[in-house]
């Protein structure tokens, strides 16, 4: 009897263990037709796609990625920019002693120690470069493009411009700004005080908005929208009991906003006040007294001693103090893993100091620039749940020797926060997020640079306009106005560009020279040349020459494949002919297709006639907000010359443009 039991028993196991497997086998099979049929969708898609070159807006809403990204926490990301600090004002980098090379104080010691931290614990590169101006650089650090797309001129980049600001607060971060704007003074119809908002920041508080003024002791900023005008008064700051000192308010509020975002993804872009000029004492210089009764001016005018060169290694150590800060804080909050710092300067220190290296030979300043003590700067990385474990950078101190330019930083956070630009196509940087998680392979070959200085796009005659393309051990120069023949150096033996026959001293003391006799070129340094003159070539700037709106207005929709196709096709001839239907409440992506399609500035402005009808931002989501119509713009970077200087008119409309009516209906 036991026997029969067991095999009963035996043959039940087995008959379950049959339909397990049949029931396995059948949703693999389902899954795998779900998988084909959605493999075939993508492919079919993809090809469409491929038959016509547009620029489409279509990204995932932010509770989608949020949603996705549960298991997997997306990173913060803290973006600190250092004003005015070469590389060696990191002393990791190899260099403590800064000099006045105009004799006005005795050679000082400094050290960076909470950057020297970051640097140990994370990755050093050596070799990053910027534009030798804080605007230039801001603006392609912030965009990820060449300043030959977007930089039409000083305090001027208009909202249309896309920012890394706007691409992670569409992804569903929190996004804070704290420290030196300067890009823009708004526009007639939004002040300089709003503007602010326009590239994506949730909150900010910020100097050089709408005047430059006082970034130091009782600075003027803007918070929110909202002045506060530190000039002139005696009360101290509550927090510290000393004088209101701008970069500890800028820190405070950086840190605040830590906080109240610390239970959710964010990006804190930290543009330092410090060290540019004027030159101050900090709460931190002895004997306190200094600080205390030092004067306010940012300037040595009309009797005023409101800048001395000397207090330069106290505003650095000062710097490291507050960087030290917000580690501080992301250690209390246990963010520090899931936080990745990126820390750097935005061009070479000014001009008037000298950088000493150990063996006491001298790196001159020169911000302002194009050699290499004008564009190479800082650029320190560290998330230490990534950093610690590259393993393939095997050395005690983490460095990477291949070049990398500041258009790099916006692909690379991106990249590192698993947000796809792929609609972005006019990003001109190159990600160097790989070589964070150690891989030693060199993405970027050569840099190419175009700068302009703090004049105008259209300036033809600009003597501080120049082009050049440089790698590792050659740069060559395109013809300019100064010398238009254009300029060769080797930079193995004259880093510093100081070969040539002749030289021409422009704004600043700044020597530009003649460089090497092309006839007298080596075979080395002869490829070199016309290799690098191909890729000028190649980067010579192409005007737009038309713009078509295109879009998928889906209206009347209904269940049948072949009427939606329909519906689709009749609705696209409707396009054409300037005409788009919209209900309340209903957004639609438009589309459109610039020609030639490797036009430089290939940004646009998009307008509404009627915005409480009809809306559209810069991405070209337009939106249905009452009925009535609303003629839909939209305008070329090519010729538009869009500026928020709040000075010149906001755009030029007589260049090429195109237009939808829009209707929306109830």
């Amino acid at each position: 009897m036991l026997k029969n039991f067991n095999r009963v028993i035996n043959q039940i196991k087995k008959n379950f263990i049959q339909a397990t497997f049949y029931i396995v086998l059948s949703l693999l099979i389902c899954a795998c037709g779900q998988q084909i049929s959605t493999v075939k969708n993508q492919t079919a898609s993809q090809k469409a796609k491929q038959k016509i070159t547009i620029k489409e807006v279509e990204t995932e809403s932010a509770s989608q990625q949020q949603i996705t990204n549960k298991s997997h926490p997306r990173p913060n990301i803290v973006l600190i920019l250092i004003d005015d600090l070469s590389h060696f004002g990191f002393t990791t980098y190899g260099s403590n002693i800064i000099r006045s090379n105009e004799g006005r104080f005795a050679d000082k010691t400094f050290e960076t120690v909470n950057i020297d931290k970051l640097a140990s614990e994370g990755i050093r590169f050596e070799r990053a470069y910027t534009h030798p101006l804080c605007e230039n650089t801001r603006v392609a650090l912030m965009s990820g493009k060449q300043n030959n797309r977007n930089f039409i001129g000083p305090k001027s980049l208009h909202e249309s411009d896309i920012t890394f600001g706007d691409i992670f607060k569409r992804a569903g971060y929190s996004t804070g700004m704290f420290g030196k704007w300067k890009q823009t003074r708004g526009t007639k119809t939004k002040p300089g005080k709003d503007y602010i908002s326009e590239f994506g920041w949730d909150e900010y508080t910020a100097f050089d908005v709408t005047e430059e003024g006082q970034r130091f002791i009782n600075p003027n900023i803007v918070v929110n929208g909202e002045p506060v005008d530190y000039r002139g008064r005696t009360d101290l700051d509550p927090e510290t009991g000393r004088r209101w000192y701008g970069p500890d308010i800028f820190n405070r509020h950086a840190l605040s906003f830590i906080e109240d975002n610390k239970d959710k993804p964010f990006f804190l872009y930290y543009p330092m006040a410090l060290v540019h000029d004027d030159h101050k004492p900090t709460p931190d210089t002895l004997p306190h007294s200094i600080f205390d009764n030092f004067d306010e001016a940012p300037h040595n005018k009309n009797n005023h001693q409101g800048d001395d060169p000397q207090y330069i290694t106290d505003m650095i150590e000062y710097t490291d103090k507050l960087i030290g800060k917000v580690v501080a804080k992301l250690e209390e909050l246990s963010l520090r893993e899931n936080t990745i710092i990126i820390v750097m300067g935005d061009n070479g220190t000014k001009q008037i100091f000298d950088h000493i290296m150990p063996n006491g030979s001298v790196y001159p300043a020169r911000k302002g620039g194009n050699s290499d003590n004008g564009i190479h700067v800082g650029l320190i990385v560290n998330q230490p749940s990534i950093t610690n474990k590259s393993s393939t950078l095997d050395n005690k101190q983490k460095v990477y020797d291949g070049l990398v330019y500041v258009t790099d930083v916006l692909p690379t956070i991106a990249q590192a926060a698993n947000i796809s630009l792929n609609e972005y196509p006019e990003i001109d940087g190159i990600s160097f997020w790989p070589q964070v998680l150690g891989s030693k392979k060199e993405e970027r070959t050569t840099i190419h640079s175009w700068f302009i200085g703090n004049t105008h796009y259209q300036d033809d005659t600009n003597p501080i306009k120049v082009e050049f393309v440089f790698d590792k051990n050659f740069k060559r120069y395109a013809p300019s106005v100064l010398f238009p023949q254009g300029r060769f150096f080797d930079l193995r033996s004259d880093y510093l560009e100081r070969a040539g026959d002749t030289y021409v001293e422009i704004k600043w003391g700044l020597r530009r020279y003649s460089g090497l006799n092309i006839n007298t070129l080596t075979a080395e340094q002869k490829s070199a040349y016309d290799r690098l003159g191909l890729e000028l070539n190649n980067k010579k700037i192409v005007q737009a020459e038309s713009i078509n709106i295109l879009s998928n207005n889906n209206n009347n929709n209904n269940n049948n494949n072949n009427n939606n196709n329909n519906n689709n096709n009749n609705n696209n001839n409707e396009n054409k002919k300037g005409k788009f239907q919209l209900a309340i409440g209903q957004s639609e992506i438009l589309r459109y297709q610039l020609e030639p399609e490797n036009s430089t500035r290939n940004g646009v402005i998009w307008k509404s006639s009627n915005e409480k009808v009809a809306s559209i931002d810069k991405f070209g989501v337009l939106t249905g907000l009452s009925s009535g119509e609303a003629l839909i713009e939209i305008y070329s970077w090519s010729d538009a010359n869009p500026l928020a200087n709040n000075t010149d008119p906001e755009i030029s409309r007589s260049g090429i443009s195109d237009s939808i009516l829009v209707t929306v209906m109830k």
